[in-house]
């Protein structure tokens, strides 16, 4: 009976020491990840809150959001391949494609009909041979953590091509 309480209070007290633990863990993680969110969001507000700029700053402005992804992507990609890694890399394909869509949409709004049917066909072309490319970087194991990683950086670098790209060649239609 004696062994009994003492394994019990012994029991208790490891319950309450790991509880303690499991709660000053869970509240580190979750600094961590409001920290990588907090920039993110910056970025994404600065995105929503200069869609009201004139055109002939647009050039500059993407050119400012280009370079505050850049610098997210420099950071995250510092740091060690984790779970938090593959979030990081999926929310920067995210700012990528807004990036990309708020492009076209600010290009085609200085166009004709018949230049942005060529245009949008055009974009749908990188799209397909973009999801192509990505696809390459990953192997017969679809699911591997280091290839979902591999697929969104291809993601990543390439959608930042084309957007840098589609920045140069229709200059005229975003200076206008």
């Amino acid at each position: 009976m004696v062994l009994c309480l003492v394994c019990t209070i012994i029991t208790l007290g490891i319950k309450i020491v790991l509880k303690n633990k499991l709660a000053s863990y869970e509240a580190g993680a979750a600094s961590t990840v409001v920290q990588a969110e907090t920039e993110e969001q910056f970025i994404v507000a600065t995105v929503e809150a200069e869609t009201e700029e004139s055109d002939e700053d647009l050039i500059r402005k993407y050119d400012i959001h280009f370079g505050e992804i850049d610098e997210l992507y420099r950071r995250m990609a510092g740091r060690g391949q984790d779970v938090g890694t593959k979030d990081g890399y999926r929310k920067i394909s995210e700012l990528w494609d807004r990036e990309l869509k708020a492009l076209s949409d600010d290009i085609a709004s200085g166009m004709n009909e018949a230049e942005k049917k060529e245009f949008f066909d055009a974009e749908n072309t990188f799209l397909v041979s973009r999801n192509h490319e990505c696809m390459k970087a990953v192997g017969q194991n679809k699911v591997s953590f280091m290839e979902e990683i591999d697929y969104l950086d291809r993601h990543i670098r390439l959608t930042r091509e084309h957007c840098n790209d589609l920045v140069k060649d229709y200059a005229s239609y975003l200076a206008s």
